[in-house]
């Protein structure tokens, strides 16, 4: 069993510290999201990948609608000519 503080995970609720006791499972799980987390901001970061859905360049209009495969552009291309 290892002591976790809960202000460390939770700091608007928690203003106080507040240790709690939880498995080795628990805390390696919550240890490794931590991980995953840190590594994704820095990640985020170094290719400055910050976008929005509400910025307004059409991301989220890329998103919803598939893009189209080779054929089906070929397809268009004959249909309009």
């Amino acid at each position: 069993m290892l002591q976790i503080n809960l202000r460390d995970y939770y700091p608007d609720f928690y203003t106080n510290d507040c240790m709690i006791e939880v498995p080795d499972e628990v805390a390696a799980l919550m240890d490794s999201y931590e991980h995953a987390e840190a590594a994704y901001n820095l990640r985020r970061y170094r290719h400055k990948a910050y976008y929005s859905l509400d910025h307004g360049d059409g991301i989220e209009h890329d998103i919803l609608f598939v893009s189209l495969s080779p054929c089906e552009i070929y397809e268009r291309k004959v249909t309009v000519e």
